[in-house]
């Protein structure tokens, strides 16, 4: 059998349409990823030839020594003179079953290592397996067998340690991209990084790295930036600065670092505006803005008593203010059938104030409208389902509650308008005509038995039903049908074919 195979054995030919630049720009971890899917169906024909040369070796090992012997006592009995070549070669020969199914061992092995990037991180060891696993094909062509068992059997072990080391050389190359971040060093993370993804193209570390890595110039960039703005005192821009580096990469500690000298400067300069600043707010009930102004200052001296009764005055005021703000949103919402955001701001009024009992009152009703608006669309989209006379009663009976409330708004009218279509339509059976072969008997779940017969017209419901089929000596038949009441002549088969 000619099994020459190459380091690419299980790889498909490159697409020729593809561009050079379109290779380029691939990451070694898309690589790995594409090897890793066109190696697939190669993996799958490796199995088989395993499971095939496997039967082959069972009979080269058992069966065919006895036949050799037999012919070998032949042989002899002709040939006494005869050289022991022929012995010498059956002996090679019975290696050739042996080097098959280590031919497939190792070709399942690598193409599993190439799932880990193997290429990319496996070095003098990888390449030294790669020959082996070349000159034992070369022996094997040549018919050299046992030679070929011991070559794929030390590319075998070669693989076996790499295959030993993938979890040490994951975190070494995760351990030298970190340092090569927090050295500077753009080109060394990149590289370690997409070895990492190349070995486990999932995991987190090293996404976040290489992601870091490649953003890892303009990060120092605006560092640096930072920096000259703080040696001009120029805090505001330094800050800017500082917060763009994080946005990049917010883990950089150097901008974390500069972002905390240069706000302590900034808000250093600041406390006093700031509480002038909110007082001022509070007054024209821009309380958004004074609580900016009493946490920035806050920011600065954490235990000043001063930033805690600003705060208490904030509270207060602006508590008022909203409470009466919500619950005329509230009351409007409730108008235009805006259930959800009615319920919504009642419970943010009794945040505030838990004791105002209007608002509980109000928050019950609008409760109870947003249940019945839910079970209104519930009912309507379960049409399907409206052939069950359980559903269809409690349909029935929520249709009944909604009609029987006052002032009903646009929607909650249309909604029942809708419902009552949709029951109207689920109450009328539709003739179904049910086809058979006079011998099946045909049973339709939650309808009867039907017997057997030909044809045979059912009046169903709207709905979705189960027709079964059974006939002594054939496998049971099954359908699910789903009856329409807008269609006409609507038929099914039921019929049992297949034979036990």
């Amino acid at each position: 059998m000619d099994h020459k195979i190459s380091e690419n054995t299980s790889e498909s030919k490159p697409d020729l349409k593809s561009s050079v630049d379109d290779r380029s720009v691939k990451t070694i971890h898309q690589k790995n990823l594409e090897k890793g899917n066109r190696t697939r169906i190669s993996k799958t024909v490796a199995y088989s030839l395993l499971g095939a040369l496997s039967l082959v070796l069972i009979i080269v090992v058992f069966i065919l020594p006895s036949l050799v012997d037999k012919a070998q006592d032949k042989v002899t009995v002709i040939q006494e003179d005869a050289p022991p070549k022929t012995a010498i070669d059956l002996s090679v020969l019975a290696q050739k079953p042996i080097a098959q199914a280590m031919f497939s061992e190792l070709l399942i092995k690598i193409d599993e290592l190439k799932l880990y990037g193997i290429q990319f991180w496996g070095g003098d060891q990888w390449a030294q397996a790669v020959l082996l696993q070349q000159d034992g094909d070369d022996d094997y062509q040549s018919a050299q067998y046992d030679s070929a068992v011991n070559k794929y059997r030390k590319a075998m072990q070669i693989l076996v340690d790499l295959e030993i080391s993938v979890p040490a050389r994951l975190q070494e190359a995760l351990k030298k991209g970190q340092k090569a971040i927090l050295a500077g060093n753009k080109d060394r993370a990149v590289s370690n990084f997409e070895i990492a993804l190349a070995i486990n193209g999932t995991n987190q570390e090293a996404k976040r790295g290489l992601d870091r890595a490649l953003k890892l110039d303009k990060v120092l960039e605006l560092t640096t930036l930072g920096v000259n703005f703080e040696a001009k005192r120029e805090w505001q821009n330094a800050m800017q600065s500082f917060t763009n580096a994080l946005v990049i990469d917010s883990e950089w500690m150097g901008a974390i670092d500069g972002l905390a000298r240069s706000t302590e400067a900034y808000n250093a300069e600041q406390y006093q505006g700031f509480l002038s600043s909110g007082y001022q707010s509070i007054k024209v009930s821009k309380f958004d803005e004074a609580r900016s102004a009493f946490e920035q200052a806050s920011a600065l001296q954490p235990d000043s008593v001063q930033v805690t009764q600003a705060f208490e005055e904030l509270g207060f005021q602006e508590r008022m203010a909203k409470i009466k703000a919500l619950k005329y949103e509230a009351l409007s919402a409730e108008v235009n059938e805006r259930w959800v955001s009615a319920q919504e701001l009642y419970e943010n009024i009794l945040v505030l104030d838990p004791n105002i009992s209007e608002i509980q009152e109000n928050l019950i009703r609008v409760n109870q409208r947003i249940l019945l608006e839910n079970n209104l669309i519930y009912y309507s989209n379960i049409t399907d389902k409206l052939n069950d006379d359980k559903l269809y009663n409690q349909a029935v009976q929520l249709l009944a509650t909604a009609d029987s409330i006052v002032n009903k708004g646009p929607s909650l009218q249309k909604q029942i308008s809708d419902l009552k279509q949709i029951l109207s339509i689920a109450a009328t059976p539709v003739p179904v005509t049910i086809f058979s072969d006079e011998m099946t008997e045909v049973v339709i779940y939650k309808i009867g038995n039907l017997g057997v017969f030909k044809q045979n017209i059912v009046s169903l419901r709207p709905g979705v039903y189960i027709a079964t089929g059974s006939r002594i000596g054939y496998r049971d038949f099954q359908i699910r049908f789903k009856v329409s009441g807008n269609t006409i002549n609507q038929s099914i088969r039921v019929e049992c074919k297949e034979r036990i």
